[in-house]
């Protein structure tokens, strides 16, 4: 109830995945009183031993919280995280992928299909956000104006967000079955959330692409860099990206309510028309 009540649904979804994968699954039913510091760095060591120490930190963060409030509540006396520092020192990553890790992650997720492949491959047209992709639904694609339309509380800033779709995003889209009424990329076997499955997939794309040391955030960066360098204004990758920075910042934002959409219709084609001729070459 106190993360439904104090957060956006993203965030409570992604809270109570962490705490029930990272944390829930180690301890099972034990007694919240008998959980000490040493228990929560077992966790903490683990995720960072499996390759995510940034995962590490969101972990930390998100038990943090559930002790804190079982202080609070009068539930224990003290915090077992009281006192535990970050397991790894966060860092601005800067990894902008070459055409050919490009083409070859493509190959990759062409061999692996759907729904990790889809996935990723929309990832890259789009220059949305995992969560956003992924919580993709049908009802908010128009594919009419071939827009997508995400909803404020999917969009990390909280502002809805409108993102025209190419034609190779909508082939994208055409090759997806219809498994789920409303979710595009449902979970297997659980008809309220979304898909999951990330690790053993993107691992598997390392393998058959041979790219190696980049994260799916990577694929957004990579984008609007290769945009740019394609000759798409800086004001319109940020209107891709929805960000509320630079050129829409402060009351420049507030005042500025034209959504540059044919000019970001046009930067996505020419992104888009960009990955088909590394796919061709």
């Amino acid at each position: 109830m106190h993360c439904t009540q104090r957060n956006r649904e993203r965030t409570r979804k992604e809270t109570a995945r962490i705490l029930q994968h990272d944390f829930v699954s180690q301890w099972k039913r034990r007694d919240v009183r008998d959980i000490g510091r040493k228990d929560v760095l077992d966790v903490l060591d683990a995720v960072v031993e499996r390759g995510s120490p940034s995962g590490a930190n969101h972990a930390l963060a998100a038990i943090r919280k559930c002790f804190n409030w079982c202080v609070e509540r009068g539930v224990i006396e003290s915090s077992p995280c009281s006192g535990i520092k970050k397991p790894a020192m966060a860092e601005a990553r800067e990894r902008v992928l070459s055409d050919d890790e490009l083409r070859s992650i493509w190959q990759a997720t062409d061999a692996i299909g759907y729904p990790f492949g889809v996935l990723v491959q929309l990832l890259l047209l789009t220059a949305q956000r995992r969560n956003e992709v992924v919580g993709m639904r049908w009802q908010d694609i128009d594919l009419n104006s071939a827009i997508w339309t995400i909803p404020g509380e999917l969009a990390k800033n909280g502002k809805s967000h409108l993102v025209p779709l190419s034609v190779r995003a909508l082939s994208c889209l055409a090759s997806v079955p219809r498994m789920h009424e409303s979710f595009i990329f449902p979970a297997r076997g659980n008809d309220t959330t979304t898909f999951s499955g990330f690790s053993k997939l993107k691992a598997k794309t390392d393998q058959l692409s041979r790219v190696q040391a980049w994260t799916l955030h990577d694929l957004r960066r990579s984008a609007a860099t290769h945009m740019g360098r394609l000759g798409v204004a800086p004001h319109v990758v940020e209107r891709i990206l929805n960000h509320m920075s630079g050129s829409f910042r402060g009351v420049a934002g507030v005042y500025n309510r034209f959504q540059y959409l044919p000019e970001m219709r046009e930067g996505l084609e020419r992104w888009a028309r960009h990955l088909e001729g590394l796919m061709s070459a």
